[in-house]
């Protein structure tokens, strides 16, 4: 179930992220990062799976948040930091599965 769980709230950032791509749907990406959000304070992970899910959706919304005022050079280093946080969760998951 845990990891039915994680699957879920991972492929929903995923999806955030090619959501943040287009542009066009800001408002729907930012009420869903506040789902996960929500979800993450309920689901049974452990605390630093939390964090690290934390830090990803956090790291999102602000990126997406700021997309408007963000030239291409630092989107690309935000993105970059994202994937990242990504990475780490991953790694994370592995470690607690």
């Amino acid at each position: 179930m845990r990891k039915t769980a994680l699957a879920l709230i991972v492929g929903s950032i995923a999806a955030a992220v090619g959501g943040y791509f287009a542009y066009k749907r800001k408002d729907e990406i930012l009420a869903k990062l506040s789902e996960i959000q929500g979800q993450l304070r309920e689901a049974e992970f452990t605390e630093k799976t939390k964090h690290a899910l934390n830090d990803v959706v956090e790291k999102l919304t602000s990126l997406v948040k700021r997309s408007d005022n963000l030239t291409d050079e630092e989107k690309a280093k935000e993105v970059a930091e994202l994937e990242e946080k990504v990475k780490k969760l991953e790694e994370v998951v592995k470690s607690e599965g």
